[in-house]
């Protein structure tokens, strides 16, 4: 078989290689390269590598980071402009349904990912641009509408990735395979994020201790001053996203398997055929009604720390620290559990403890937050077996072939139900209440209504099937026999 062949089966380019000729490398070495093997190992170790720089580009730059936060709070942000922050982020996953529209027909998916994912990387390079405006009203717009462009590449981006992805992962490794990069990946944004929100909180007047111990011995102490906070944060936004575009590079070796088929069917046929499927609709509304669950209050909980607890962002990465950790350590059995479990078993715990999470917060105060650091330990587990379920579960169900366009559109439509309940929380921004001796504040209200709502999303997930699912009666006889035989 000629090399040409190989290559369009897919097995491996070695064009991208430049291996032009089979004779440049031994015969043992090209079976165990263009072996299913070979190609999962160096999916593994690219996808590895490249989402390291991803995920600090993500725990600086994208909506969700606390630094995005920061600088929204030194501009003087209210609360709506928190609920538009949170739901961009779901909002723009309606141009997911995209990816599949520009790579219908074409045969490789590899650059149209890159490209389109570099394009919206590259715009948070002008983040800071925000600090110039005169008015501050002015500067959160820009980075509201910033944002809001560039997560819209990079969900178009997403859906392409995942579905190139999907063609390399076996169905019954993808568990493990998401549970192990999560935990990876988790640790490098961890670090980074950790070193940059500690030099962040130096810009701070109440700055103390072992910080005023540490400008001295910079002797920076002209440099750390409040009204350079602002600039420090443009900066690590400038180094995120050159971080990020170096990863781009490393994801453009990645293999890919070169897809065959026919003519380019319709795209109002490729977008119907979901809807089609009873149990693709079953799982959406599951997904509708969770992610309505989680935008509940989802702006809040940053804000609600820096401001009503009084948190340094030291201390708030703290708490994101906890939460890493407990995930770090879940992944590798959330993956082996979704592997030998199903995907819906799993969700179940995930809802019982999303829903376990929101009621710590309503008894927290600045005097006793550190009640938040168990919370975090909990938050952390449930969300690193809802961060796997989230990628693998559609797929679990999707109909060969049609992976990408059933990812896209569960995405799309639950990225707006998530949105539209983060509008609803900041529109309808309760006063505060008082029960007995209880005081709640209006972001704790809210935290409590959205915890009621994770519990009921029981109700839809029962509903779906999964041919690989167990019953969870089912896993408590089977784990109980194995620590006591």
């Amino acid at each position: 078989m000629t090399l040409q062949r190989y290559c369009k089966d897919g097995a491996i380019n070695y064009c991208e290689l430049g291996l032009r000729d089979k004779k440049a490398i031994p015969t043992a070495k090209i079976r165990a390269i263009r072996s299913p093997e070979g190609i999962l190992r160096r999916t593994y170790r690219i996808s590895i590598t490249e989402g390291i720089f991803a995920q600090i580009y993500g725990s600086l730059a994208m909506i969700g980071s606390s630094f995005i936060t920061k600088l929204l709070v030194i501009l003087g942000a209210s609360p709506l402009h928190y609920s538009l922050l949170s739901s961009l982020g779901q909002v723009s996953a309606i141009f997911q349904p995209l990816g599949l529209a520009i790579t219908n027909g074409l045969k490789r998916r590899k650059w149209a990912c890159v490209w389109i994912t570099a394009a919206g990387r590259f715009l948070t390079f002008f983040l800071g641009l925000a600090l110039l405006f005169t008015n501050s009203r002015d500067g959160i717009w820009f980075v509201l509408g910033l944002l809001f462009l560039s997560a819209g590449l990079q969900a178009t981006g997403a859906n392409i990735w995942i579905a190139w992805l999907s063609d390399l992962i076996p169905l019954q490794l993808r568990g493990r395979f998401f549970s192990r990069r999560n935990q990876i990946l988790l640790l490098a944004g961890l670090i980074v994020s950790y070193l940059l929100s500690f030099h962040v909180d130096l810009f701070e007047n109440k700055a103390s201790g072992i910080k005023n111990t540490y400008i001295k011995f910079l002797g920076l102490g002209e440099l750390f001053q409040t009204a350079n906070q602002g600039w420090f944060l443009a900066g690590i936004f400038v180094f995120a996203t050159l971080i990020s575009l170096i990863g781009l590079v490393i994801l453009a070796h990645q293999p890919e398997r070169r897809r065959s088929f026919g003519k380019p069917r319709k795209l109002l046929s490729m977008y119907r055929e979901p809807f089609r499927d009873k149990n693709f609709r079953l799982l959406m509304v599951f997904g509708i009604w969770w992610m309505l669950a989680i935008g509940v209050g989802s702006a809040f909980w940053g804000p609600f720390m820096l401001k009503k607890l009084q948190m340094g962002l030291f201390e708030v990465q703290l708490y994101g620290s906890l939460h890493a950790i407990a995930s770090l350590v879940a992944y590798n059995y959330w993956g082996r559990f979704i592997d030998s479990f199903g995907n819906k078993t799993a969700m179940k715990i995930c809802v019982f403890l999303g829903g376990l999470n929101p009621m710590f917060w309503l008894f927290m105060t600045p005097e006793n937050h550190l009640v938040l650091w168990l919370e975090a330990l909990i938050s952390g587990t449930m969300w690193a077996g809802v961060s796997i379920v989230t990628t693998n579960f559609v797929l679990s169900i999707a109909k060969k072939g049609s992976e990408q366009a059933y990812s896209g559109l569960y995405n799309a439509i639950a990225g707006i139900s998530m949105m539209a309940s983060t509008m609803l929380s900041g529109i309808f921004f309760p006063g505060e209440l008082s029960i007995g001796s209880l005081h709640l504040e209006p972001e704790q209200i809210i935290f409590g209504i959205g915890g009621v709502l994770r519990w009921l999303t029981i109700i839809p997930l029962m509903l779906v099937v999964e041919q690989r699912s167990v019953p969870l009666r089912q896993v408590f006889i089977q784990l109980r026999n194995k620590f006591n035989p």
